[in-house]
């Protein structure tokens, strides 16, 4: 799981590059009530992407556990597939999604596909295996502890997107300004 595991990494900065330019800093798409929906995808996103930050460097998944890791996979593209079809919509007030931040997904698919053949490469033979999860680190210790903590920050990451998800639905977020409201939209 080597190459699978650097490529994640690429994948976890970019996506951090991402949250941090585009979801927070220009955007703020946590005080958007139009981005409601796509908050809950990036919710859903967090634990699959910190169970990936885990798994890859560090195990070989025998059996059963692969076909999880194969369903995780699957998981994720489906939540892609969505964030990709409500972000456009939920960044309207805003002026819509940024170039950048569309290229940014753009490349990121694209390493996440390269990632995916990678994982089926690396796990060829381990359905045919007994179910385990055998420790098996594919990378050096500093970048396996590198990517603990990047599983910590991207499950925070979620729990916040899905925190402001269930405020924007009662209708309370705070504005620009930071005032609290229940109708006021960010400016």
């Amino acid at each position: 799981m080597a190459s699978a595991s650097w490529l994640l990494l690429v994948i976890g900065w970019l996506g951090a590059l991402d949250i941090y330019a585009y979801h927070t800093r220009a955007q703020r798409i946590r005080e958007l009530p139009s981005a409601r929906t796509e908050l809950v995808a990036h919710c859903l996103r967090g634990p699959t992407y910190a169970a990936l930050f885990l798994l890859i460097p560090n195990f070989a998944l025998h059996g059963a556990a692969f076909s999880g890791l194969l369903a995780l996979l699957v998981f994720d593209v489906a939540i892609s597939i969505f964030d990709f079809a409500v972000e456009r919509e939920s960044r309207k007030p805003v002026g819509g999604l940024p170039t950048g931040e569309y290229i940014l997904h753009c490349v990121i698919a694209g390493l996440f596909g390269a990632f995916c053949v990678c994982v089926f490469d690396a796990g060829r033979g381990w359905l045919e295996l007994p179910t385990a999860i055998v420790f098996a680190p594919a990378v050096p210790d500093p970048i396996r502890w590198l990517m603990a903590l990047m599983s910590i920050g991207v499950a925070v990451s979620g729990a916040q997107d899905g925190l402001a998800a269930l405020r924007l639905g009662r209708g309370t977020h705070r504005t620009r300004a930071g005032a609290s409201g229940s109708a006021s939209a960010p400016a």
